[in-house]
């Protein structure tokens, strides 16, 4: 499963994703984690949660997050379901205009995988191509 959340700042995605993460914990059967540039959500989220901070990473573009990507589900095969918060504060040199890379990418690993994604997008939702609209929530 893919979902997509977008909307311009401050129209609740934020809050959306941690109640959307830690109530994954009592539905998944197997581990979550959810990826965000930062600590401020660490206090939000609950402690069972996978935390990765891309700060710790110097991420340029979307082929190299889809690479953390493929590192987080190569290390531990029992990763059920990645939530990716501000997608363009993680890789804040991409933009709307090149989404779709990395939505294609995700495709393929939630396909091999089995590995659901929840995406936050802080955007205008007309800026939305066709495939970011197949997985809006």
């Amino acid at each position: 499963m893919i979902k997509i959340h977008i909307g311009l700042k401050g129209t609740g995605k934020t809050k959306n994703l941690i109640n959307d993460v830690n109530g994954a914990l009592a539905l998944e059967k197997g581990n979550v984690v959810c990826i965000t540039e930062g600590n401020r959500l660490m206090h939000d989220i609950d402690r069972k949660v996978r935390m990765i901070n891309t700060e710790q990473f110097d991420i340029k573009n979307f082929d190299m997050f889809t690479g953390l990507l493929c590192g987080i589900i190569a290390q531990d095969f029992d990763v059920t379901h990645i939530f990716i918060d501000s997608v363009f504060k993680s890789v804040p040199d991409e933009s709307m205009a090149n989404i779709d890379t990395l939505i294609e990418a995700i495709e393929k690993l939630e396909a091999q995988f089995n590995t659901s994604f929840t995406l936050m997008v802080s955007a205008d939702a007309a800026e939305a191509t066709e495939l970011v609209k197949k997985y809006m929530a």
